[in-house]
């Protein structure tokens, strides 16, 4: 049987993510993340996603809508960022999609400014993507003093 993600208090439903399929983690640069335990080919559903909604964005959420936020600590929370990510995630039917082949061991990613108008937090980023951008923030949203100054380190002179 598998072993379920998400809480009790989350109904379940099929698709939803399971430690037969994911485990969390440590990425040396990037913290604890998810990463597959199977393959996934590109286009194919990765997970159901479901959690609890709030208004506010915060480390725990991907928003899902101007003011929706889906709190997730249990899955999404997890997922880390790149700026060349294998998952995006379809806002219509909250499902993480495979962008490119995932294979076993891979850690799972999405670009954070793709769905987040504001971020709970800004930060600097150590995807390591040859596209990355070095910092990170809501497509609506400036970059913080912090930010700037991290910029500013990166451009060529």
């Amino acid at each position: 049987i598998a072993r379920a993600i998400y809480p009790a208090l989350i109904p379940p439903e099929d698709g939803h993510p399971t430690r037969d399929l994911f485990e969390i983690g440590l990425d040396s640069a990037r913290g604890r993340g998810l990463r597959s335990k199977a393959p996934f080919a590109r286009g194919q559903r990765v997970a159901k996603l479901s959690g609890v909604l709030v208004s506010a964005p915060g480390l725990n959420t991907i928003q899902i809508a101007p003011g929706i936020h889906l709190h997730d600590e249990w899955f999404c929370r997890f997922i880390l960022h790149s700026c060349d990510p294998n998952l995006e995630i379809d806002l219509r039917t909250l499902e993480a999609m495979a962008l490119r082949p995932i294979a076993p061991g891979d850690a799972l990613s999405v670009d954070y400014a793709v769905t987040e108008d504001r971020l709970g937090r800004q930060f600097a980023c150590a995807c390591g993507a040859a596209n990355c951008r070095g910092w990170i923030l809501g497509r609506k949203e400036e970059p913080s003093a912090e930010g700037l100054a991290v910029l500013a380190r990166r451009r060529p002179r």
